[in-house]
């Protein structure tokens, strides 16, 4: 029976998904091709499971090896925790992270900002887009870290997530005929919030219709605000003169969604890693007062 998986070996496994190959790995770890890829058989020997598939110079994951990743992220995470917990260094270095605007960042900017001030050799650079953006700019490299709306199906570079419960928004004057569509406000597709009002909405056998589409939920609480009609948002979104939908008058109940914590482990700097573990406290927080 397994009784323990070393980290080197996890190690090996996520710096070949974060860089893209074997080779990558090798040269980031400073071993050779050869080495990492006896540590990936290595570890699917000791999980008595196939990882990664390989055809010439191209890989890709098995559902075993999907389904290890955030596993392993979490495991590293947590040893290097342990390392920089015990090292006094100094921080330094450039930072770029990304926060989401289908979610309220106050709390992520104000988290950033401390630690930007404990650590004042750390440059941080801010980029405020949809989840779906943050996630595909963390893929091209264009974000170190990023913060956003994890969907239910497979995330790459998940670390962390907290479950956070949506609801239904309106105006406070605002009144549903239930003879009518829901006029919906949404993000641009593919969106979790959107997915979640139209599955709930066909489910209790509901008519809607889309009056608004914004990439900024600014824009969809301006429209609440103007009472043109309803949309999905978080306690920390929810803004004067608006309400939450009420069951009995015919707003079903919306399935929770997670926010994720994402990043390459094996190319994020210790700085990088620095901040990952003060927002990761954040995102905890603020799942616990979401429940």
């Amino acid at each position: 029976m397994v009784k323990n998986v070393p980290t080197d070996l996890l190690r090996s496994f996520v710096t070949v998904v974060d860089l893209g190959g074997f080779t990558k790995a090798a040269e980031a770890l400073g071993r050779t091709q050869p080495a990492i890829s006896l540590q990936i058989r290595r570890l699917e020997d000791l999980l008595q499971t196939k990882l990664i598939n390989t055809t010439s110079r191209q890989f890709a994951l098995t559902d075993a090896g999907v389904a290890l990743g955030p596993y392993a992220r979490q495991m590293l995470r947590l040893n290097d925790d342990i390392i920089g917990y015990f090292t006094e260094a100094a921080l330094e270095g450039w930072i770029r992270i990304g926060v989401p605007t289908d979610f309220s960042h106050a709390f992520l900017l104000s988290a950033i900002s401390t630690f930007a001030s404990q650590h004042p050799d750390v440059r941080i650079e801010i980029e405020s887009q949809l989840s779906k953006d943050l996630s595909e700019n963390l893929a091209a490299d264009k974000l170190d870290i990023c913060l956003a709306i994890a969907p239910d199906d497979h995330a790459p570079y998940l670390v962390e997530a907290a479950t956070i419960e949506p609801f239904w928004v309106v105006k406070d004057s605002f009144r549903l005929d239930p003879r009518a569509p829901l006029p919906i406000l949404r993000h641009p597709d593919p969106c979790e919030y959107a997915q979640r009002m139209r599955s709930a909405l066909r489910l209790a056998g509901r008519n809607w219709r889309t009056v608004l589409v914004s990439r900024d939920v600014s824009g969809l609480q301006s429209a609440i605000q103007a009472g043109l009609g309803a949309t999905a948002l978080t306690p920390a979104t929810l803004l004067p003169g608006m309400r939450i939908g009420r069951a009995d008058e015919g707003f079903p109940p919306l399935a929770p969604l997670r926010i994720g914590l994402f990043y390459k482990h094996a190319a994020l700097s210790k700085a990088g890693h620095g901040l990952a573990h003060h927002l990761l406290e954040k995102i905890q927080k603020s799942g616990q007062q979401n429940h």
